[in-house]
């Protein structure tokens, strides 16, 4: 029995080498020193840009903790707020990531990652005098926003 077992898996595991190696050969015909078709790339983000939108989503991530902290004490008062601040994390997060890469698709998010932005500075407007984190969150958004608006 256990015999059977050891031949099954060697055949199962010829077979698969066998697989592998067709599957190299039959790519072989591709020539990878060939010019490889040109990605776009878009240009270096301003350094002001980039620091505006990792204070945001600095900021967004304290904003976020602090209103999941007082939602389980049983104030809903934050529910807008948390929704907005975990949407401009995201965005702003995606929008970052373009930035660093230099992708062509920055301008798009920056334009998504405005509306998410302006979305929770008026969530935050209410709070900005009783809670720190959303006070921190709102005046990032602000500085970020204005960073994108500078990239034309």
């Amino acid at each position: 029995m256990q015999r059977r077992t050891l031949v099954r898996a060697s055949l199962l595991l010829g077979a698969a080498a066998a697989a592998t190696a067709g599957a190299q050969t039959e790519h072989s015909h591709h020539d990878h020193g060939a010019m490889a078709p040109k990605v776009p790339m878009g240009k270096p983000a301003p350094a002001g840009l980039v620091n505006a939108y990792q204070a945001c989503v600095a900021a967004a991530n304290a904003c976020i903790a602090h209103c999941q902290v007082l939602l389980a004490q049983g104030d809903k008062s934050l529910g807008a707020c948390l929704r907005t601040a975990l949407d401009t994390e995201l965005t702003c997060s995606a929008t970052l990531r373009a930035a660093t890469l230099q992708s062509p698709y920055l301008g798009a998010l920056a334009k998504t990652s405005v509306a998410a932005m302006q979305a929770c500075i008026e969530a935050c407007k209410p709070h900005v005098e009783h809670h720190a984190e959303c006070k921190r969150c709102h005046d990032a958004c602000v500085a970020a926003v204005r960073a994108a608006n500078a990239l034309g």
